[in-house]
């Protein structure tokens, strides 16, 4: 469902397109991926608790190593790492991850999944998530081989990465094509995100990551729908 667009391209969680106010089980079945979504990673948080991010032992925890993306992985042992792609959506390393993800859905995602529906969102949050983390585990093990003694390389190489962190950025540079100047959405991203960096003090793979998910969704949905290339009114 395509709306008039406006400014920014965000709904109230409980409102329709047009700002009318929904009942419960309307909210729930038109942003059916988001609610679920949600109710599956805190469910995961309360029950199952936070992923390791530093060990991975198949004998006596195969949360830790299927919880998460492992970067070396994607080489050394390539059929877990594609599993992961699916499951590591749903878990999260932290109090502070998992509630910036949940506000990402509740922002963005959500909105998003009010104009275009459930199946283009869930595809897109998990084709944004894939690219990702594919192209991170490229530039990593590749920098590896000329940066041998890197120690922030190593730390990056030594963790798991999880979390919906990826796959809602790819969102919002898709929602970017839902507005009236497709350039306003992805300045207002990059400017947070180098706040996340510089000043909140995630890491540089984190960042990287969240980056290559905005451009990825930026101009992928937008070569889609034909507006990438088209001139702002």
């Amino acid at each position: 469902m395509d709306g008039k667009r406006g400014v920014f391209p965000w709904s109230w969680p409980w409102c329709d397109i047009n700002g009318k106010r929904l009942r419960p089980y309307q909210i729930f079945l038109s942003r059916k991926f988001s609610f679920t979504y949600l109710i599956i990673i805190w469910i995961i948080w309360i029950f199952v608790g936070n992923g390791p991010e530093k060990t991975c032992d198949y004998t006596n925890d195969m949360t830790s190593c299927i919880g998460g993306l492992w970067p070396t992985g994607l080489f050394d042992a390539p059929l877990h790492f594609f599993t992961s792609l699916v499951i590591a959506p749903i878990f999260h390393n932290s109090n502070e991850h998992i509630i910036f993800v949940s506000v990402g859905l509740m922002i963005f995602v959500q909105s998003f999944e009010l104009r275009q529906g459930l199946l283009q969102t869930y595809f897109l949050f998990m084709l944004f998530t894939s690219i990702t983390a594919i192209t991170m585990a490229v530039i990593m093990n590749t920098l590896e081989i000329f940066l041998p003694g890197s120690q922030l390389l190593a730390s990056g190489l030594s963790r798991n990465w999880m979390g919906g962190s990826a796959g809602f950025y790819g969102i919002i540079g898709a929602s970017a094509h839902q507005t009236k100047n497709k350039w306003v959405v992805p300045s207002i991203a990059i400017g947070f995100e180098s706040w996340n960096h510089f000043l909140h003090g995630i890491s540089i793979f984190t960042s990287s990551a969240h980056m290559i998910s905005l451009i990825s969704g930026f101009i992928i949905w937008g070569y889609w729908t034909g507006n990438l290339g088209k001139s702002q009114n």
